[in-house]
């Protein structure tokens, strides 16, 4: 079988597993991208909006694929001497985030540093940060930083930038904001609903292999960017 009916048979295939499977809701950051959030998770003892996990990511046939390492995850089809990333996650409300590229004729114009363009993407929805402890744990230092200045996640808004292209020269940053932006009104009982992070990744990402290739919902970048 080719051409059309092909492609044709693999689309369908794609499109009945992709409905038994939990609609990707990660933050995708590209080069420059900036995210304007408020935290969901508060950071506390207990508190399941914010957790650590373990993910392979690598490729097959072709195609990125994501995998949960997980006891209750079959991971036959992982390559051999393929590691796991150790990553934190936490549930955000996202309010925008800045791009330095137009990728998205729905995205405001505005004046960033020097005059400079940049594309601003009003999200305002939840949306799950996950990002990888960074070398020395920079990156999660930074996060325990703001919860020990504020004394807990939940207080104020937060900046996370994005800066590099490729997994040796990127690296991020996370800072407190002055800004004053608040969750609206009919989303703050909303939250209530939010799965914990491991009920997220294990629907998301523990399923067949083959399936779970990172195609969820883009927000700010698109979806084959994994660094």
């Amino acid at each position: 079988m080719s051409g059309i009916s092909r492609i044709q048979a693999q689309r369908d295939h794609r499109t009945s597993g992709a409905e038994n499977r939990t609609p990707g809701r990660e933050v995708w950051f590209r080069d420059g991208d900036q995210a304007f959030l408020s935290s969901i998770a508060t950071g506390e003892e207990g508190d399941n909006r914010l957790d650590e996990i373990y993910l392979y990511t690598y490729n097959a046939n072709g195609r990125w694929v994501n995998l949960l390492d997980d006891p209750d995850v079959d991971k036959s089809g992982v390559p051999e001497n393929t590691r796991s990333s150790h990553k934190f996650a936490f549930w955000a409300y996202v309010h925008e985030i800045i791009h330095t590229e137009r990728r998205n004729d729905d995205w405001e114009v505005v004046s960033g540093p020097g005059g400079r363009k940049q594309y601003k993407e009003e999200v305002n929805d939840f949306r799950i940060v996950c990002l990888t402890f960074g070398r020395s744990d920079y990156l999660w230092n930074q996060l325990v930083d703001v919860y020990n200045d504020w004394g807990s996640l939940t207080k104020g808004v937060l900046r996370i930038k994005r800066t590099g292209t490729g997994m040796l020269d990127t690296s991020y940053n996370i800072a407190t904001t002055q800004r004053e932006l608040s969750l609206p009104a009919d989303m703050l009982s909303k939250q209530d609903d939010l799965p914990t992070i491991k009920e997220y990744y294990k629907a998301r990402y523990g399923g067949s292999p083959e399936l779970d290739a990172p195609t969820g919902v883009s927000v700010g970048s698109k979806e084959d960017d994994l660094f």
